[in-house]
């Protein structure tokens, strides 16, 4: 007789901590599932962003910006000064 409710609390035992085994399994698979998700989107923002830097160090949006933002103009010949230095003897 003993040994008859041995073997049932041993198969209770066992399935108790099969159930615990596939709970636990379900969530890490879902936890899984999300972080993988989440890397997705990070590879994803990651290359728009990338994208993005580089339009906005084109050459023709900082000409652009330096024109209409700060109001900058190209420089003409008349408006520029040369200096020379005298050698000494």
């Amino acid at each position: 007789m003993s040994r008859t409710w041995f073997l049932a609390l041993a198969v209770l035992a066992s399935s108790l901590a099969l159930v615990n085994a596939r709970y636990h399994e379900r969530r890490l698979f879902a936890q899984q599932q999300q972080l993988e998700r989440a890397s997705l989107k990070l590879s994803s923002d990651i290359q728009t962003l990338r994208v993005l830097l580089i339009e906005l160090r084109a050459p023709t949006r900082l000409d652009r910006v330096a024109k209409e933002q700060i109001g900058m103009v190209p420089i003409r010949p008349a408006e520029t000064l040369s200096f020379r230095l005298e050698e000494r003897p």
